[in-house]
């Protein structure tokens, strides 16, 4: 079998979000205490075993969208269509969103640009977005230009 490293890391972060989500929000004690070793389900979202989250999901938007080039308003069109739509989730439907990623797709609805749709506050500047980066670095390979225009944009 022919290895596809794009898909390979893709497959490889959705399993381990799998294997994560039954156990999110509950304390490094109790994980130590149960420890994930097989595909669970269930927890706060009682959901069956292999269950993602909105951070696989959104990661597979970000994929799709960059498969026909870097586009703002692509990736802007997917999100908004995973949390009305329930696109690219297990079931159909979008759970597990936070706040700012609410927000700032309602922006996106609203028809504010993408590059102005995020919490500008000091607090609001969580990890999730880093959860979902993956199909950037494997874009990154094929066009570097377009990966320094990128990381530009997420500074400025």
């Amino acid at each position: 079998m022919k290895s596809n490293k794009v898909l390979d890391g893709l497959f490889g972060l959705c399993i381990g979000d799998a294997l994560g989500l039954p156990v999110q929000f509950l304390s490094r004690e109790a994980v130590k205490r149960n420890p994930v070793t097989d595909m669970i389900g269930y927890g706060q979202f009682n959901l069956p075993p292999g269950s993602w989250s909105d951070d696989s999901s959104l990661t597979f938007c970000l994929a799709e969208s960059l498969c026909n080039g870097y586009n703002l308003q692509n990736f802007a069109d997917k999100f908004i269509k995973w949390l009305y739509d329930g696109y690219w989730t297990p079931f159909g439907q979008s759970y597990d969103i936070g706040q700012s990623t609410m927000n700032a797709i309602k922006r996106l609805k609203s028809g504010i640009s993408p590059l102005e749709s995020g919490d500008k506050g000091e607090y609001n500047n969580g990890n999730c977005s880093l959860m979902r980066i993956l199909p950037l670095a494997y874009y990154k390979c094929f066009n570097s230009f377009i990966y320094i225009h990128i990381i530009s944009l997420l500074w400025n």
